[in-house]
């Protein structure tokens, strides 16, 4: 069987158009095809019920509220039971079409086929972002990570039962997929136009998760941090040296003025605080898994069986 996830958010205009070429594209194969509505405020969901109304192939998650990307993806990950899993965004960027081209690769002996976008049709922005994202974590799991790989991909299930090993609450699956290794192979594919709405992908959201990436897959922060700190010390040593031999070999009067005292009393407070802000950011992680809540809570399940409990560890 192959499971096909989806997370959804605000994609009404697509999630019809895009059952349709699924359901064409995976005739000839035993499929599932599992949505998950990550709290959409548009009419999402209505369509999605009259979608799985008329297609028992199709089957929906849908969240309490709104809970982020990644515990969309997880949720569909523990709701799959397909021995190959396909995970796609609902905006029709990613090709249905391509999804055989995948599983050709994935059946060649490769845990995980990753796509490139064959051409970024995204605004320079968007462009800029995605290229300082990729290159930091490619940075972290010290893998060469192209600048143009995309959320399409194909996984095996020894694959998939190995990444929901991975119970952090604040789950990244990009960097995550590339730092546990296994084989994998990069296929090139188009990249369309979004056919309505807009990516919910800001800018701010990206820079959002370049610095959560960092914080939750290396200690760089904190050793930069640690080199800030190192440095305005050493730079006050050196300073002070350099006075006090001014004024014992060269008999001048140390340097007045309470201009230099506030700007290294500024520059040292300013350190600090930074220094603070690092630590609290990884103390607050460390307190969210300590109170262990639930990724994702499920408001409503359709075409899934009633027994079926999100993996048990899910919701």
């Amino acid at each position: 069987m192959i499971t096909v996830v989806i997370p959804v958010y605000n994609n009404a205009g697509s999630v019809e158009e895009l059952a349709q070429r699924l359901s064409s594209t995976l005739a000839a194969f035993a499929y599932e095809i599992i949505f998950v509505d990550d709290g959409s405020i548009d009419n999402s969901r209505e369509k999605l019920r009259e979608l799985a109304e008329n297609n028992k192939h199709i089957r929906l998650v849908f969240f309490s509220r709104n809970f982020g990307q990644h515990p969309a993806i997880c949720a569909g990950f523990e709701y799959s039971r397909g021995d190959q899993v396909v995970l796609m965004d609902a905006d029709l960027q990613d090709r249905p079409e391509d999804i055989p081209l995948l599983l050709a690769e994935l059946r060649g002996g490769v845990d995980v086929v990753y796509t490139l976008k064959r051409v970024a049709k995204t605004g320079l922005s968007n462009r800029i972002t995605s290229i300082i994202y990729h290159y930091i974590f490619s940075k972290i799991v010290r893998v060469p990570v192209p600048t143009n790989i995309g959320t399409f991909r194909a996984l095996t299930k020894k694959f998939k039962i190995a990444l929901l090993r991975y119970r952090e609450r604040n789950i990244l699956y990009g960097p995550l997929m590339f730092y546990m290794g296994f084989n994998s192979k990069f296929v090139e594919v188009a990249h369309d136009l979004r056919p309505s709405g807009r990516s919910s992908y800001s800018f701010s959201k990206r820079f959002a998760l370049a610095v959560n990436s960092l914080i939750s897959y290396t200690d760089i922060p904190h050793r930069l941090s640690l080199y800030f700190g190192g440095t305005l010390v050493l730079g006050s040593l050196i300073y002070g040296i350099a006075i006090t031999t001014q004024y014992v070999v060269l008999g001048r009067g140390l340097p007045a003025g309470i201009t230099l005292l506030l700007l290294i009393m500024i520059m040292i407070f300013g350190s600090v605080m930074i220094s603070l802000g690092i630590i609290g950011s990884y103390l607050f992680r460390v307190y969210q898994e300590v109170l262990n809540r639930p990724r994702y809570l499920v408001a409503e399940q359709i075409n899934i069986e009633s027994n079926f409990d999100g993996a048990n560890n899910g919701i």
